[in-house]
Order: C-alpha cells, then sequence, then structure tokens
C-alpha cells in the first residue's frame, strides 16, 4: 500500500519548475528476515529456516528543483535533484539509498535540447545482513576471500555517473556516460570500476 504526497511550485520571476515527494510504504506480503532464523536465533549460526516476517516498510523522498533558466529561457537551465530511500532492517538487504545530482538542458546555444549530468549515488547494505556473513564465516572458519565458501561482507557502495544527452531528433535520445563504482556489491575486496555505456531512449 503506497501512499505519496506530491508538491510541485514554481520558483521565482521566472516560475522555475520543482517537484517534490515524500512517500511511504506497507506491504502485508511475506518477507523473510535477513537475521533472525525460525526460532529468532542466529540464522548465521543455526542454518535454519529465516523467520517469516507478515510484512515490510519503507519510504522516501525525492526532490527535484530547477534553479536557473539559460538566458532567460525557462526551458533550458541547471536543476539539482536529491533522491532518499529507507527501507526496514528487518527484510531488506538494502536499507538505505541516496542520490545526489545535477542536470543542465540546452548547455549549448547550437544544442538548445541537449543535456548534461552529473550524479552521485551511495548504497547501504543492511549491518544485519553482514552480521550474518561474519557468523557464517566464523562457523565455517573461514576469512579467506579468495576461498569459495567465504561469504563477502558487504557493506557501501558508492558510484558517481557523468553523461551527456544528444537530442537527435524529437522521437529519438542518444547518452553515453561513464560511471565509476567504488566496492561494487559493497565490498572492500572487490576492485573498483570504470565502466562506459551508451543509453538510447525512444519516444513514439
Amino acid at each position: 500500500l503506497p501512499v505519496e504526497l506530491i508538491w510541485q511550485p514554481k520558483v521565482g520571476a521566472e516560475q522555475l519548475p520543482g517537484e517534490y515527494r515524500l512517500g511511504y510504504y506497507y506491504s502485508t506480503a511475506k518477507a523473510d528476515d535477513v537475521y533472525d532464523d525460525v526460532d529468532g536465533q542466529p540464522q548465521g549460526l543455526t542454518g535454519n529456516d529465516f523467520k517469516s516476517r507478515g510484512s515490510k516498510h519503507g519510504w522516501w523522498v525525492v526532490a527535484q528543483q530547477q534553479v536557473t533558466s539559460h538566458n532567460g529561457d525557462a526551458s533550458r537551465g541547471l536543476s539539482l535533484f536529491a533522491n532518499l530511500t529507507v527501507h526496514d532492517k528487518a527484510t531488506n538487504v538494502v536499507d538505505n539509498y541516496q542520490q545526489l545530482g545535477v542536470v543542465y538542458k540546452g548547455p549549448f546555444d547550437a544544442r538548445p535540447k541537449d543535456d548534461i549530468g552529473l550524479g552521485i549515488a551511495r548504497i547501504h547494505v543492511n549491518d544485519d545482513v553482514k552480521k550474518r556473513q561474519r557468523l557464517v564465516n566464523q562457523v565455517n572458519g573461514i576469512d579467506d576471500y579468495d576461498n569459495p565458501l567465504y561469504q563477502p561482507l558487504q557493506d557501501t557502495e558508492y558510484n558517481a555517473e557523468l553523461y551527456y544527452g544528444v537530442h537527435v531528433t524529437d522521437w529519438l535520445t542518444v547518452r553515453p556516460n561513464l560511471q565509476y563504482i567504488k566496492q561494487p556489491g559493497g565490498v572492500d575486496e572487490v576492485d573498483n570500476a570504470l565502466v562506459a555505456g551508451i543509453k538510447i531512449q525512444t519516444v513514439f
């Protein structure tokens, strides 16, 4: 059951648009606990089935605001955005996520419909997930990351992305991007990654 409040103000003399969202969800679908077993004991120690929870929930905040125009043209200019999501710690592997970024629409007069953006994100793995992984390794007597039976300890992943959107036609936009990922999967032993990609967006 999701509930969301939305506010869409117009800011300043140029009436620059913004959108702000505050949401909450509650699900009655069953979900496994990430740490406890059916008897309320640490599952990493007992190896029993996980405890089944009768619900899960979370909330989110989304903010996006244009803060400048481009030479008086409000269809172009700089916008800021931020997202925050929080999930309950009993059932979710990822318990919180944050994202911040900027987008500039129409950066060049010769390309008024192009856009360029930069965003950073933080993805945090539930501490109870890491605690269980550590227990499993202790029970198995393993502390070597290269051992196939070792469960990597997950913590926080960081992402940064830079893109440029080329507005080819009114129905086609091509966005090459470059991403840098620190601690992929939240695992410190995994090498950081630099990834190039491309996104093709069509509208019919």
